[in-house]
């Protein structure tokens, strides 16, 4: 694995297309943005060993989503903003993980584990008096809701592996990164290199837009469309300086904690429906994403057309729209099992 890219097994995402027009019509009517924006509240509940942890909640409602950012060590700005439109007709509840974006910056390699993830969302559940929940877990996020489903199945009502992370360490992690490798030149190899160097002793005040153009490299195999993360919602590096020099760390102790894993023995014992997004068009090795599909007994793959890994980015429009059927009961058009 070279440069940042294991922490990017889970950055994928953007507004555009329905979300996008949405935007623009409600900016026309004042009157009717203001009737028919969700409400948004933010705030901070207590986690596992008494960490703070920051949520963002937005609309109204009964049906609880619950969305789990990727990397480990990032944050909602993974992907969570460009899950607003799901609010519309559920309560759209996401937050930071422990170690990164606005939640306690916790460093010691003993409290950044995967059951410490866990038991946050536990928390989170609890502390919003939720009785069953469905979650949409992104890249990493995927694996969480795995672990969590695992522990707690009476608690989840669906699940959506968005853009799911590797199923196994053994062959799938190898497979990808060397993959992803191939399609960088080595121009932005070396680039990439240069800034992660240039970052362990950068002042704060330079860190952030390192961040970004280190982003903006090693994010562009992921895409059919690179030219849709400018200017977006996706932008992991829109965190304090402190919390961009932890990623790292939280990303080496949670994936560590995970030792030599492989999700299938798990997910075959999950009850509840599960759908698989990817990118038709995705550049990483697809034979870990139908594993995601094939072991879960009710479960479908969803390729949205036009898309890489970072499917929500750059078919937006087309992942809430799939998002939605299956919340409401219903298998996306196009979605199929993947045969065992």
């Amino acid at each position: 694995m070279q440069v940042r890219l294991p922490l990017r097994l889970g950055r994928a995402l953007r507004l555009v297309g329905t979300g996008a027009m949405l935007a623009v019509s409600m900016q026309q009517r004042p009157d009717v943005q203001a009737r028919t924006k969700p409400a948004v509240e933010e705030g901070y509940f207590i986690g596992a060993d008494n960490v703070r942890l920051f949520y963002r909640k937005v609309g109204t409602g009964d049906e609880v989503v619950v969305f789990l950012h990727g990397g480990p060590g990032v944050d909602i700005h993974d992907g969570g903003y460009l899950m607003d439109p799901l609010a519309r007709n559920h309560v759209l509840l996401m937050y930071d993980q422990r170690g990164g974006g606005r939640s306690d910056l916790v460093s010691k390699p003993e409290m950044l584990t995967a059951t410490a993830d866990v038991a946050d969302l536990e928390a989170l559940r609890q502390h919003f008096g939720i009785e069953k929940m469905s979650l949409v877990g992104l890249s990493w996020g995927s694996g969480l809701a795995t672990l969590y489903t695992a522990a707690h199945p009476d608690r989840v009502q669906r699940i959506v592996f968005l853009d799911p992370m590797p199923i196994a360490n053994r062959p799938f992690v190898e497979e990808r990164m060397k993959k992803i490798d191939s399609l960088l030149s080595s121009e932005d190899a070396s680039r990439a290199r240069t800034l992660e160097a240039e970052m362990r002793t950068a002042s704060d005040d330079r860190l952030q837009n390192l961040c970004r153009e280190q982003d903006r490299i090693t994010m562009r195999p992921y895409l059919v469309h690179p030219e849709r993360m400018e200017g977006s919602s996706w932008d992991t590096c829109a965190v304090s300086p402190a919390a961009i020099r932890n990623q790292s760390t939280v990303f080496n102790s949670v994936v560590g904690s995970l030792g030599d894993f492989d999700f299938r023995p798990m997910l075959r014992k999950i009850k509840v429906p599960a759908l698989v997004i990817e990118g038709a068009e995705t550049s990483v090795p697809l034979d870990s994403t139908r594993e995601w599909a094939k072991a879960p007994p009710d479960a479908r793959l969803d390729l949205i057309p036009d898309a890489g890994h970072a499917s929500f980015v750059d078919q937006n429009g087309a992942v809430i729209q799939a998002i939605e059927s299956f919340l409401g009961g219903k298998w996306p058009p196009g979605s199929a099992p993947v045969k065992a």
